[in-house]
């Protein structure tokens, strides 16, 4: 690959990168004011990127709360300053971008004094104007673009590197050194690789287990797309094939959620915890909540109990059969749950008196 075109020492290298994100609208009903959803984090120009996005608002204005969405491009990495330039769009019901805000340039710090880490739009647009034009059977589509502008003394196009290079490794998987059976299926990898990217796999394959000394290792108690999701996620940060739009069911990113957590993934499990908490419902919140009791997830499992503690669906589970099997096997859970109901009408009196004094 040809070189950076640096025709000056002053000439600024330009990192770009479109992105859309889907949301089930429908299932973001249960966030509330001040609470947001996290994209996956993205690389741009050498940085790490999320988009956070506020289905009711970002609570920072009484009179308008609750009546907005609001967005923002938050910088994750460590930076003194990053200028970038960044826009955002909403498909319409045709899948066009007909709501555009930006693009604008702005300033990112990691350091407070020097800028702030999140920019975006508090009132980016009503909420009773996204739910009437831009919602095609619930789902929300966002596009967002981002530029990013540094000196060539402060980095370097990083686009056809390492990282690159290894995603070509996942799709060809050639020169492998390891074999995975799962389910009876056979996966190839790369040794240094996944050790280079959890701790469990390096122990496995070069420590003093057997499955160092062995080319081909079974994997039990796992499913063939969890461990292929697994594995792209390794190579490619990403456990979805978003080209595909190859979208898991809830059960599989619970088991992938187990699986992150087998194998010392932390930043997959954040990923999980976050898709799991997005699609939560009456469905899935006792078996999303009991993996985060097995599992140590304080902010997952305190996201289930705020869920299951709401008068009516809390009367929807009550007669459900993980309602039943939760109270034999986690009566601690009921405990906390049944003191979080108690807490939330506790709030609610407080306020009522509040109001009538």
């Amino acid at each position: 690959m040809a070189p950076p075109n640096l025709q000056s020492r002053s000439l600024a290298i330009i990192n770009s990168s479109t992105h859309h994100i889907e949301f089930n609208y429908s299932k973001l009903k249960h966030v509330t004011v001040g609470q947001y959803i996290s994209s996956p984090p993205f690389c741009v120009g050498g940085y790490d990127w999320a988009l956070n996005f506020y289905p009711h608002g970002s609570n920072s204005d009484k009179e308008k709360e609750g009546t907005h969405v609001s967005i923002f491009l938050e910088l994750l990495s460590e930076a003194k300053e990053v200028n970038a330039e960044f826009a955002f769009k909403v498909l319409d019901k045709t899948g066009k971008p007909t709501f555009v805000i930006g693009p604008i340039v702005r300033t990112f710090s990691s350091h407070p004094n020097d800028g702030w880490r999140s920019l975006g739009y508090r009132d980016f647009i009503s909420m009773d104007k996204l739910e009437a034009h831009f919602c095609k059977e619930c789902i929300l589509v966002i596009s967002f673009s981002i530029r990013v502008l540094s000196s060539p003394s402060e980095m370097y196009d990083c686009s056809g590197g390492l990282c690159d290079d290894i995603k070509k490794l996942w799709g060809k998987l050639d020169s492998f050194d390891v074999t995975f059976e799962v389910e009876g299926e056979k996966i190839n990898a790369h040794k240094f690789i996944l050790a280079a990217r959890s701790p469990v796999f390096k122990a496995e394959l070069f420590g003093s287990m057997k499955e160092a000394k062995s080319s081909c290792i079974k994997i039990h108690d796992m499913k063939f797309k969890v461990f292929m999701s697994l594995l792209r996620f390794i190579y490619t940060d990403d456990y979805e094939d978003r080209a595909l739009k190859c979208h898991l069911s809830d059960k599989l990113v619970q088991d992938l959620f187990v699986a992150a957590d087998r194998y010392a993934l932390e930043k997959l499990k954040v990923q999980c915890q976050q898709r799991l908490w997005v699609s939560i419902s009456i469905d899935t919140v006792l078996t999303t909540l009991i993996l985060a009791e097995r599992h140590s997830c304080a902010w997952l499992k305190e996201k289930c109990l705020e869920f299951a503690s709401k008068s009516d669906n809390l009367t929807q589970l009550s007669v459900t059969e993980e309602y039943v099997q939760m109270m034999q096997s986690f009566p601690s859970l009921l405990v906390e749950l049944r003191q979080k109901v108690k807490d939330s009408s506790d709030s609610m009196n407080v306020g009522k008196k509040q109001r009538t004094s």
